[in-house]
């Protein structure tokens, strides 16, 4: 019994050292905030007065664009300058190695302690190519115009703008409207009542719940909508495109990438060089319907009660359906081919492949 009452001992001594060494040890957490601020470059700022249903428009040589929205009757505008390494970087885990010879001013954290690292000065001529960028604003009734251009033009500058960071952040009223291009930077919206024109010629595409007509172009991203209550028209040159639920029609094209359409309720056309389709058609078409991929499956989900003609065939692969399909091809179908009407017959669905299978997929009742 001694024996063990002077181990009990022991070890509460030896336990409460370790307490205190851990708590030296412990960082309060950084102000990450204030740490990305000093990265800051150069920041603008503009408030304007205005009234729902008004008119944004943003046209820029180069930049990100960030659209918020709030119950407001004003556009808050920041246009913010960094090096395009700049930011943070929050690391936790014992034992971490980090390594980056081209950190500018990146911020590195390792379990709640910000590292110390050596860090390469900012090449002067990005300066120059802040100091070069002109941003003007037009504010006339509930419209507000922005655009930013290099005053010795972009190509001027072309070295520099891997270094360099532009971005638009916005916050306008929840019932808006925006006309938005943008040479290189992703464009992002969140939940907007009002018709959006979105075009970049390098980023990806984002879209919240929008009520409203969507058109976007970017050359070089991937594209997705969460929802949409009336038409969408998006186009990419090489990135995947998913859609979520879309009460109207829907056009959807990319040169190399997946398609996914969750729900449309008008008619649809979609097509890719490279890469699969998958759509759910909710309600019932008005004009014909086309999904066509060059290299990729195609699953097409209808409503039990749907009314179209099918003209399905792919090159290489096979053709299969569970919904009731009266052939109008004589003699035996072949397994790569399905033409004919389902319930009565309608507006012609037509489904192309040149190398993957086709489905037709009932919907749940």
């Amino acid at each position: 019994m001694e024996r063990f009452t002077k181990l009990k001992v022991l070890g509460v001594l030896l336990f409460y050292p370790i307490i205190w060494i851990l708590n030296a040890n412990a960082q309060p957490a950084p102000d990450i905030t204030s740490l990305e601020e000093k990265n800051t470059l150069k920041k603008i700022e503009k408030t304007y007065n205005v009234k729902s249903g008004g008119n944004l428009t943003i046209v820029s040589e180069f930049g990100a664009i960030d659209i918020q929205t709030a119950e407001q009757d004003k556009v808050e505008a920041v246009i913010i300058f960094s090096p395009a390494d700049s930011g943070v970087d929050n690391i936790s885990g014992v034992g971490n190695v980090v390594g980056n010879n081209n950190v500018v001013n990146n911020v590195v954290i390792i379990n709640g302690k910000v590292q110390n690292g050596s860090k390469s000065k900012l090449d002067p001529r990005v300066k120059e190519a802040v100091e070069d960028f002109e941003v003007t604003f037009e504010y006339k009734d509930a419209d507000v115009r922005i655009e930013g251009k290099f005053k010795r033009g972009r190509k001027y500058w072309r070295k520099e703008l891997n270094r360099l960071k532009i971005r638009f952040q916005l916050t306008v009223p929840q019932q808006y409207n925006l006309d938005l291009d943008t040479s290189s930077g992703g464009i992002l919206v969140t939940d907007l009542d009002g018709y959006i024109r979105a075009e970049t010629s390098a980023g990806s595409l984002r879209f919240g719940k929008i009520k409203g007509t969507v058109r976007g172009r970017t050359s070089a991203g991937s594209i997705k909508l969460t929802s949409c209550d009336s038409t969408v028209d998006v186009k990419t040159s090489s990135g995947s495109i998913k859609i979520g639920d879309v009460a109207g029609n829907v056009q959807a094209q990319t040169s190399s990438g997946s398609i996914r359409l969750d729900s449309v309720g008008g008619t649809v056309n979609a097509r890719t060089s490279s890469g699969s389709i998958r759509a759910s058609l909710a309600g019932q078409p008005r004009e014909a319907c086309s999904l066509h991929t060059s290299a990729g499956s195609i699953t097409v989900t209808l409503m039990p009660d749907i009314t179209v003609d099918v003209d399905a065939e792919t090159s290489a692969g096979r053709v299969s359906t569970e919904l009731a399909v009266a052939s109008v091809i004589r003699g035996k179908v072949p397994k790569n081919r399905l033409k004919g009407s389902i319930n009565g017959g309608g507006p012609l669905l037509k489904l192309r492949t040149s190398g993957g299978n086709i489905h037709l997929q009932k919907a749940a009742d």
